[in-house]
């Protein structure tokens, strides 16, 4: 135990007596001991019960609902309609814009038959950034006080409107709602579900019980409409949810978490298609990790803290990369010197423990349990799916 606590003395990294095994193990002990302690950090404080602060608005503002759909058409049809059917939120007040990518006629001619205004862009091919800024530029800065984004798929509660509309009266120009999945009868939709079941404990509530801006997600969004239209133009990328939450970073504007405003969405339950989107997440993981690391510096000095938060938690391993690191290290200090090992066995179970803090609640967590053991199977066969495919 003295030897753990000699590691955080200066005065030990002078000492020549040190190994270089020594040295390179107390460097990779501390490097990894940061993400480690900000999981735990952020465990802790998603224990803490949520509670809604925000009262009855005296005001019923005007919402812009989009819709962002590419090619599924039916899937947009099914969510617009029982949104129009099920909202308890005065339809005068809210209009409905979709915003529809490379749609079939048929699908098309519904929509035109349907309360809600259609925006093609000008391209086929292009992201789903570019498709809102389309919609945006159709519009006034002050025509709506307030935009809401969704998914095609995304269903929400009927009192989502409501909720959104007490909490921008009461002053929250950015707020992410709970997107939950809906779909959980195959072991890959039940690991998506998990994951943004502990994405939503750790990166959103925590976040927000500690001061911190909650993480955005994609969808399920609400944003002042006059800010939304002023940073609309300069959103860049295939990835929206990074380009969004970068710039309302710069402009130090808060975006609060509200658990319960779930919006339901479907998970991938295609191994192929979940291993696409693995790799887009590692890409898009990769350039974050690159742009941190030049505006960490500068964040920094200028005091923007929820920003430096956010550029610190993309400078850091991936929760998944993180326990193959300490894994590895853990067997590799054992076998060269096991007088070493117990500060690594120790950082493993704070994780471990870490992990089970913010783990899922309800069916999720059941639906977890059981599927663990299928996961890995279905890994491999999108990995030797795609194999085949590149070979062919």
């Amino acid at each position: 135990m003295d030897e753990f606590f000699a590691i955080f003395n200066p005065d030990w990294w002078l000492n020549e007596n040190n190994s270089a095994l020594e040295i390179a193990d107390a460097t990779l002990f501390l490097l990894l001991l940061i993400p480690v302690a900000y999981i735990l950090i952020y465990a802790i404080a998603s224990l803490t019960k949520y509670h809604n602060p925000y009262p009855t608005a005296k005001r019923q503002h005007r919402f812009l609902v989009l819709f962002s759909v590419l090619r599924n058409g039916k899937q947009v049809i099914e969510s617009v309609n029982l949104f129009l059917d099920t909202q308890q939120y005065p339809r005068d007040k809210y209009d409905i814009v979709v915003a529809a990518t490379q749609l079939s006629e048929e699908d098309l001619q519904t929509l035109l038959q349907m309360p809600v205004t259609i925006v093609v862009p000008d391209k086929d091919d292009c992201t789903k950034t570019y498709a809102i800024q389309q919609v945006m530029e159709r519009y006034s800065p002050k025509e709506y006080d307030a935009i809401v984004l969704f998914n095609s798929d995304n269903r929400v509660v009927p009192n989502a409107l409501e909720l959104l509309n007490n909490a921008y009266y009461s002053g929250c120009d950015a707020i992410q709602a709970h997107r939950m999945a809906e779909n959980l009868d195959n072991p890959l939709a039940v690991l998506s579900a998990a994951t943004e079941e502990f994405n939503n404990r750790l990166f959103r509530k925590a976040h927000t019980k500690l001061g911190f801006s909650s993480a955005l997600i994609g969808s399920s969004m609400m944003f002042d409409f006059e800010m939304f239209h002023r940073i609309a133009p300069r959103l860049k990328g295939d990835d929206l949810t990074t380009a969004i939450e970068i710039e309302l970073l710069r402009e130090n504007t808060y975006t609060e978490y509200m658990e319960e405003i779930i919006c339901y969405c479907k998970k991938t339950e295609d191994p192929s298609q979940y291993s696409r989107r693995r790799q887009r997440w590692i890409g898009i993981q990769i350039r974050n990790t690159w742009k941190a690391f030049w505006q960490f510096p500068l964040a920094f000095l200028q005091g923007k803290w929820d920003l430096c938060e956010k550029l610190l938690q993309w400078l850091m391993p991936s929760r998944f990369m993180l326990v193959i690191y300490i894994i590895v290290c853990t067997i590799v200090i054992t076998y060269l010197d096991w007088t070493l090992s117990p500060k690594w066995y120790m950082l493993a179970a704070v994780l471990f423990i870490a992990f089970l803090m913010a783990l899922p609640e309800g069916e999720i967590n059941k639906r977890l349990r059981k599927s663990l053991w299928s996961i890995p199977g279905a890994l491999l066969k999108s990995l030797f799916s795609r194999g085949k495919e590149s070979k062919s």
